[in-house]
C-alpha cells in the first residue's frame, strides 16, 4: 500500500448551543497547515436545521483557510439501515468552481458527519486531503 501524504486540513472539533434568542449556532475547528480555523453559523434549533448551521460553519472555517465553499443541500438520508448525511456543496479553486457531493455516515454524531461530509465533498478538489 502506498503511503498518502498528510491532510492538510483535518477536523478537530464541532460543537452546538442554544442560543437566548432561541435559535442555535454551530462552531467548528479545523486545523490547517499553519493554524487552527473557527467557523461559525447560527440557525434554527430544529433537528433539520442543525446540519445546515454545521454545514455553513465548516464553509466558514474553509473560507479562512482560503477555501471559497457554497453550501447547496444538507439531507439526514438512511442508507443500508444506517443514519447518515449528503452534502452538495460549490466549490471555487485556482479559477474553476465546481458543483460536489460529501456524504458521511451519522452514528449516533450529526454534527460531526455533516462537517465530515463537506470535507469530504472538497477535500480531493481543493488537493487537502
Amino acid at each position: 500500500m502506498t503511503a498518502r501524504p498528510p491532510r492538510q486540513v483535518r477536523f478537530v472539533r464541532a460543537q452546538f448551543d442554544t442560543l437566548a434568542s432561541g435559535r442555535c449556532a454551530a462552531q467548528v475547528e479545523l486545523q490547517g497547515a499553519a493554524a487552527t480555523y473557527v467557523g461559525r453559523a447560527e440557525g434554527g434549533c430544529i433537528d433539520a436545521e442543525g446540519p445546515w448551521a454545521a454545514a455553513r460553519a465548516t464553509a466558514d472555517a474553509l473560507h479562512d483557510l482560503g477555501h471559497p465553499v457554497a453550501i447547496h443541500g444538507v439531507e439526514m438520508v438512511t442508507v443500508f439501515g444506517e443514519s447518515a448525511v449528503a452534502v452538495q456543496v460549490t466549490a471555487q479553486h485556482e479559477g474553476n468552481a465546481r458543483r460536489l457531493v460529501g456524504f458521511c455516515l451519522a452514528a449516533d454524531d450529526a454534527l460531526r458527519a455533516t462537517v465530515l461530509a463537506v470535507l469530504n465533498a472538497t477535500n480531493r478538489f481543493f488537493e487537502i486531503g
